[in-house]
């Protein structure tokens, strides 16, 4: 990375942040590291206070949300979180195997990239977009 890039990791607000980044661990195919991925448990926050995973240069934060969140009604287009990828096609497959919740399959969206939606364990949806050559 030179000094002009920037790079952005979403910080999600999550109930229970060590079931959380386990899912991502086990269902998305991130990695958790032990040093890098610290839960920093507390005796009253079993599930830790924060956490980050990561896969093929992105990382996604989670952090402790203590109160009560309302239920969202959404659109079917609404994401969260927009991840760009190659290999659409073999990540689809390997999602599907490790029983992620597709809720969109691989797809050419109105704006032109090919992509699938996923949505974890809180109703996050992440969006995996591969950009055609």
């Amino acid at each position: 990375m030179t000094s002009n890039e920037w790079r952005v990791s979403p910080i999600l607000g999550v109930h229970d942040v060590r079931r959380t980044a386990e899912y991502y661990r086990d269902v998305l195919g991130f990695t958790l590291d032990p040093v890098d991925g610290i839960f920093q448990p507390r005796a009253e926050e079993p599930g830790g206070v924060y956490a980050i995973v990561k896969r093929s240069g992105v990382w996604v934060h989670f952090q402790i949300r203590r109160e009560s969140l309302p239920k969202r009604v959404r659109a079917t287009f609404e994401r969260d979180v927009y991840l760009y990828v190659e290999d659409l096609d073999d990540l689809h497959a390997e999602l599907q195997k490790r029983g992620a919740l597709i809720i969109q399959p691989p797809h050419v969206a109105p704006h032109g990239i090919r992509e699938m939606v996923v949505e974890d364990i809180n109703g996050y949806r992440l969006a995996f977009g591969e950009i055609a050559p």
